[in-house]
């Protein structure tokens, strides 16, 4: 059969392959993988590079797809060379080019593990330890128990848990455990008990180990939990509306010296770069921070973050979720400006902002003299919001002297921001002044607050 074509000829791209483990037998399968060529007309050949050529492989006749060919070639290369590191070379021969490619073993990622020993289960006649070896590699590994220093064994079970892997930048680290039973009669303060762990690294067998024994609390996870105490600290709306963010504060208070890192990660598992992590100074006690960073938005509509306390005594750490919670739709406040209230004997005047009927609880008020922010000439609180019948009620208020008061001109603001409110400002605002008081008893003005305005 003769193929006419006036297709313009394409060179390959060429790809190398090979089996996933360490295999069986004395042999490694090496694949080489060429796409996207035509015509199908294409030839392999292996060697040893710096060696002798391959001659046992095979070449798999092209597959069409979308007017372009796909082919493969695999051979089988001895264990002994594969293991002393041999790079193997696969040449292909097109009319359009030719192209190869170097398959050389991966280089191992040599890495102990972190060691710990807890007890299990304490109860009736027999005692169970457990030994965990978290994110070590390779993969082969060996685990040993002793008792004052002398190996065991006999009268005793040991299990190996299946490899855990987990990808890292470097490679695939794995994790496992095992677990030690022993009469609990045994198990005293004068009996030390230790895990061995053997590992590979690049010059032979290295070795990690833990102990523990009946009087040591910091192994034990209802001791360590004492260690360490940890609260979130939520923004308020005050800090959005005077910063135009917040923070989340993971606070972590540490009763001994073994807290490694304190960051904050996504609700999907990912560290969040614009977070402020604490790495404590080492052998300090003290309380410290990590600051979460959030808009409005993602605090409005209650995103998922997770704050992550690793604690060197802890084969895994420490989650604190920060969620808030909303618990219904928001409820937009009554705002009232009351009456002032003259205190004679101080020359002073309170002026009071009610603020009723709002959900949720987070409300903001501030105060504007002449749509300029309040400053330290003045006295201002606001009062912690009340809950009745499902919403909030708080008073804020402003205080000043009587002369600062009866000048005629001068007009002063309360602002109450609150989520509900739809404006750019989020506020709502009441005004009075001494001249309109005086005439009207009370102003009440619902606008927002301008940007750059004096009361007239």
């Amino acid at each position: 059969m003769v193929t006419v074509s006036s297709a313009t000829p394409n060179a390959p791209t060429v790809f190398p392959l090979m089996q996933c483990g360490s295999g069986t037998g004395n042999t490694v399968t090496l694949g080489c993988l060429a796409t996207s060529f035509t015509p199908s007309s294409l030839t392999y050949s292996w060697s040893i590079v710096n060696g002798a050529a391959l001659t046992d492989f095979i070449q798999y006749p092209p597959v069409l797809k979308d007017n372009l060919y796909t082919g493969i070639s695999q051979v089988q290369v001895s264990k002994q060379d594969w293991d002393a590191m041999k790079s193997f070379r696969c040449d292909v021969t097109h009319t359009a080019g030719n192209q190869h490619v170097i398959i050389t073993k991966p280089k191992e990622k040599y890495q102990l593990p972190t060691l710990k020993v807890l007890t299990c289960s304490d109860e009736g006649t027999e005692t169970t330890l457990s030994c965990f070896a978290k994110d070590f590699s390779p993969k082969d590994f060996e685990f040993k128990w002793l008792k004052n220093e002398a190996k065991i064994t006999t009268g005793i079970t040991n299990i190996k848990t299946p490899f855990d892997e987990k990808k890292a930048e470097n490679g695939t680290l794995y994790s496992a455990a095992s677990f030690l039973t022993v009469p609990s009669s045994d198990w005293t303060d004068t009996n030390t008990f230790t895990c061995e762990f053997m590992g590979k690294g690049e010059q032979g067998p290295t070795y990690v180990n833990s102990s523990v024994t009946k009087d040591i609390c910091p192994n034990r996870p209802e001791c360590m939990e004492a260690d360490v105490e940890v609260t979130i600290i939520e923004p308020t709306m005050e800090d959005f509306v005077l910063n135009g963010k917040g923070d989340v504060i993971c606070q972590v208070k540490i009763n001994k010296p073994s807290v490694h890192k304190i960051f904050w990660e996504t609700h999907d598992g990912k560290e969040i770069p614009d977070a402020v992590p604490v790495k404590p100074p080492a052998g300090h006690k003290g309380t410290y921070v990590a600051l979460l960073p959030i808009t409005f938005e993602e605090w409005r509509q209650g995103e998922k973050f997770i704050c992550i306390v690793e604690h060197e005594d802890w084969i895994e750490p420490r989650k604190e979720i920060y969620k808030r919670t909303i618990g219904g739709p928001p409820q937009r406040p009554s705002v009232f400006m009351l009456p002032p209230l003259e205190h004679i004997k101080t020359e002073t005047v309170t002026l009071t902002c009610y603020v009723k009927d709002f959900f949720p609880r987070e409300v903001y008020v501030s105060w504007l003299v002449d749509d300029e922010e309040a400053d330290s000439k003045y006295k201002f609180h606001t009062t912690t919001p009340v809950e009745n019948d499902g919403s909030y009620s708080a008073y804020g208020q402003l205080t000043l002297t009587l002369q600062q008061w009866k000048n005629d001109d001068t007009v002063f603001s309360c602002a109450v921001h609150h989520e509900s409110v739809v404006n750019t400002t989020r506020a709502i605002v009441r005004s009075i002044g001494h001249r309109t008081f005086e005439k009207t008893n009370i102003v009440n003005l619902n606008m927002n607050i301008p940007e750059t305005c004096k009361a007239q």
